[in-house]
């Protein structure tokens, strides 16, 4: 690319140079020509005036050019000059003529005695001054054509470099983009065409990024989450299993309503990775809590724990449902494996704003509040997934998700209420 943009640039100089200093070089010497029969003409009047009473009366002769004087009849009668010829001849009918004769520029005039043509004077003198006027000149204009064209090679060079410097560092992004390295960004280099398509493969990084990112947090997501759903359909299979054949169908009747349930899990989950949730109608909190709690008491009770549910009041708000269904899943869950006693989810509300308390009676928290919800935390006591998962979904529908408690460990969900314009 570097070469055909040097080659065009200077292709393009050398021709304009080539459409205006090809005539003017040929005007030029022509100029010069011309110049220099006018010089001679104005020696062959001069000469003509003094002759025109005597043809001999030549003036004595200084060097270049030559003069010679010729009768009527073009016979040379004196000076230094050929013995007639072409231009003589056209000089004796009247008319002033110039041109060649032999290798010397040459000048005829009439000489006139009153009325009538006596003679004729040819003036001539050697090209080769002219002519070397004409090639030094030339030789200017060519020396100042390839100055010319120097420069313009040297200017397609540094432009070549400043274009395509960018162009090699766009492509370097572009390649490091296609291997998987969406932290990659293109600098401005004061090109707008060129800022224009760096800030285009920004923005694509950018979501080439979050759309990873979101989908490797969704398979991460989706694994956290179907562990309780999967658990429950593993104890009713092994409850099915101790019970008499006339009982299966109602066992696998369940089992299939557990297994929409993952299915509508992996489908929630795939949903809010992708943020294609559309804004959804108010939405009754205490219903939602009471239908996570007919999935959860049957698990809990299994495993010997107990689940309350606490609803003050029925309470509105706009979240995906299946957002805070995912949150309380999160929480619960949480609670089931990392602390004791009975679980309470408690409902209430204050102001604008509704509090969804999940707590249990299990041993204070002693991890920093903040490290609890970081993904994949040290400090976490499982896998460090699903408070960082809970308190995502609940930012992503305008609420917060905090750590109220320490003992007994209570984590609070926080979310506007359905009328509320803050």
């Amino acid at each position: 690319m570097r070469k055909r943009i040097v080659r065009l640039t200077v292709t393009l100089a050398a021709v304009t140079i080539a459409i205006f200093g090809v005539p003017l070089a040929v005007g030029l010497a022509q100029y010069l020509v011309t110049n220099q029969y006018n010089d001679l003409e104005r020696v062959a009047d001069s000469v003509a005036l003094a002759v025109s009473g005597d043809l001999t009366a030549v003036p004595a002769a200084t060097g270049s050019p030559l003069v010679a004087v010729y009768d009527s009849a073009g016979v040379k009668v004196s000076g230094s000059g050929p013995n007639g010829g072409a231009l003589v001849t056209a000089a004796l009918s009247g008319v002033s003529s110039r041109g060649r004769v032999d290798s010397r520029l040459g000048v005829a005039v009439p000489v006139s005695d009153g009325d009538a043509i006596v003679g004729s004077v040819l003036v001539t003198e050697e090209g080769s001054a002219v002519y070397l006027q004409i090639a030094l000149l030339w030789s200017l204009m060519c020396a100042l054509a390839a100055a010319s064209l120097a420069v313009a090679w040297l200017l397609a060079r540094r432009q070549t470099r400043k274009l395509v410097g960018p162009l090699q560092s766009l492509t370097t992004v572009a390649e490091r983009l296609g291997s998987g390295d969406f932290t990659v960004r293109t600098m401005p280099v004061g090109i707008a065409e060129i800022d224009s398509v760096g800030e285009s493969v920004n923005r694509t990084a950018v979501r080439l990024g979050d759309l990873v990112t979101r989908e490797r947090a969704f398979s991460a997501d989706a694994s956290h989450q179907l562990r309780t759903p999967l658990t429950g359909l593993r104890l009713q299979l092994e409850t099915a299993l101790d019970l008499p054949e006339v009982s299966w169908r109602t066992a696998i009747t369940e089992a299939l309503v557990t297994t929409d349930r993952l299915q509508a899990t992996i489908d929630e989950l795939l949903s809010l990775a992708r943020d294609v949730s559309a804004p959804t109608d108010p939405l009754d909190v205490a219903l939602a809590i009471h239908q996570v709690g007919l999935r959860w008491e049957p698990i809990l009770l299994a495993r010997g724990r107990q689940l309350r549910i606490v609803n003050a009041c029925h309470l509105h708000t706009r979240i995906a449902p299946a957002a805070l269904t995912q949150i309380l899943d999160v929480l619960i869950d949480n609670a089931e494996r990392h602390g004791a006693g009975t679980i309470t989810v408690t409902l209430r509300g204050f102001g604008d704003l509704i509090a969804v308390d999940v707590a249990d009676e299990g041993p204070p928290l002693l991890a920093d509040p903040a490290a609890l919800f970081e993904r994949r935390s040290q400090q976490a006591a499982g896998h460090g997934i699903g408070l960082a998962l809970a308190r995502r979904l609940a930012e992503s529908q305008g609420g917060r998700l905090r750590l109220t408690a320490s003992a007994p460990p209570t984590f609070t969900l926080l979310l506007l209420g359905a009328e509320s314009d803050s």
